[in-house]
């Protein structure tokens, strides 16, 4: 994928940038998302499921199951965000609180996180030996859930009076979406929240999200688009769905 738009809130890029734990993760993070090829997209578009990963009626993932058509982009982003950031020991739907009535549904979980602990760091020779990491939100799901899946990394990093499963220490949130651009090229639904949106709640929520963030902005693949084919011509099919629409050279997407 292109170069994302990214806003640090309290710092947050600029503590990555100091902190050798917290820029390996950072590192991990951004080779991952610019190893995701149009083609990639493509590929995944026409096998993913359905299911987002971040559902707050607390359904439950499964990127195994029969793939069905479906209208956006977000299930394909979702799903090699997944693959990718696992296989480098991310840990998926990690719980923030320890409780059986914190771990159902994925209301309470995060969509990723990864932790450095001290073993971690001399191993690799970090100076900071203190415990850090990244709490991860792909927030592709309804704007109303702005501010939640804002909180979410906050409540990774602070002390709470719920015993945490999920502990990024002295850490940094992280919260993926899409830009208005992928937004409109991906098929989005109108309804999701978009990375614009989220960066006006950063002022009026400044003193809730006290954790240092980084906001990272998707944009849309150079070389294709999903138009959005209504159900209505589709009489096989009970939901709107999404049709590729290959580019000409004239159209490719241009960044600034």
């Amino acid at each position: 994928m292109k170069l994302p738009r990214i806003h640090s809130h309290r710092f947050g890029l600029q503590i990555i940038e100091s902190v050798p734990a917290l820029k390996q993760l950072w590192d991990e993070l951004m080779d991952v998302i610019a190893s995701i090829s149009d083609q990639d997209l493509i590929d995944a578009f026409k096998s993913a499921p359905t299911v987002e990963l971040d559902d707050l009626d607390g359904h439950t993932i499964d990127f195994h199951k029969q793939p069905r058509k479906k209208m956006s982009l977000s299930d394909a982003i979702n799903g090699l965000l997944d693959r990718r950031l696992t296989a480098l020991g991310w840990t998926r739907q990690s719980a923030l609180f320890q409780g059986e009535e914190y771990s159902k549904g994925t209301r309470w979980k995060l969509d990723f996180s990864k932790t450095i602990h001290s073993s971690d760091a001399i191993e690799n020779d970090l100076e900071d030996l203190s415990i850090t990491g990244m709490a991860v939100e792909v927030a592709f799901n309804h704007g109303e859930a702005i501010a939640w899946n804002l909180l979410k990394p906050v409540m990774a990093a602070e002390l709470n009076h719920v015993e945490k499963e999920t502990n990024i220490g002295a850490g940094i949130g992280i919260v993926i979406t899409a830009t208005s651009d992928l937004k409109k090229a991906g098929a989005f639904d109108g309804a999701v929240g978009e990375y614009e949106k989220f960066l006006r709640y950063l002022k009026p929520m400044r003193n809730q999200l006290t954790v240092p963030m980084v906001i990272i902005g998707l944009e849309p693949p150079s070389t294709f688009r999903i138009n959005k084919k209504n159900k209505s011509q589709d009489p096989n099919s009970q939901k709107n769905i999404g049709e590729i629409e290959m580019l000409s050279s004239d159209q490719i997407y241009v960044v600034e």
